[in-house]
């Protein structure tokens, strides 16, 4: 081998070792991104698996709320049975009936009371009317009227009296009496 020879070998072989480092770098750079994309999915994969661990605790809180309004709900259906059959017992009324029922008792209490109050009015009447006609024929000599008119004047008299004697005693109290 000649030196010649032995320097296009070794340019040949620097070539093909400057394309094998091309492809070396191409492919490196190639499973560099594919591992930070690994990395990144086992990321996910891991943040997914938390919130399928989370999702699974819920389902779990979940199932006991809804064992237990299950449980509420068959004693809810327990206790309505008797309630049932007792309705099942008396007569269909529909709800319109119901109401049309109350609205009849209604109006039978409003005939009512408007009938009682007619007959107080009629009876009040009947007093009024009979006060006055006692009072239209009082005798002026009758001892029973002349009583009450001197009744009715005393009444009157304690009455101014009450009123200013209570002033007059402010009065005195302010001046130093009493």
């Amino acid at each position: 081998m000649t030196y010649r020879q032995l320097e296009d070998s070794i340019n040949k072989w620097t070539t093909e070792l400057s394309e094998q480092e091309k492809i070396f770098l191409q492919q490196a750079t190639q499973v560099n991104a594919w591992d930070r994309l690994v990395m990144e999915n086992g990321e996910k994969v891991s943040a997914l698996s938390q919130d399928v661990e989370k999702v699974k605790t819920d389902q779990q809180k979940l199932d006991h709320e809804l064992d237990f309004i299950h449980s509420q709900q068959k004693e809810l259906e327990e206790m309505l049975e008797p309630l049932e059959k007792s309705l099942e017992q008396l007569p269909p009324i529909s709800f319109q009936q119901h109401a049309d029922l109350q609205r009849e008792h209604t109006y039978q209490m409003a005939e009512s009371i408007d009938a009682q109050m007619k007959r107080m009015g009629q009876d009040l009447k009947e007093t009024i009317e009979r006060l006055n006609a006692t009072n239209s024929k009082t005798d002026p000599h009758d001892p029973v009227q002349q009583i009450t008119k001197i009744l009715n004047a005393h009444m009157d008299s304690l009455l101014w009296i009450d009123r200013n004697s209570g002033k007059n005693c402010l009065i005195l109290r302010f001046n130093g009496g009493i």
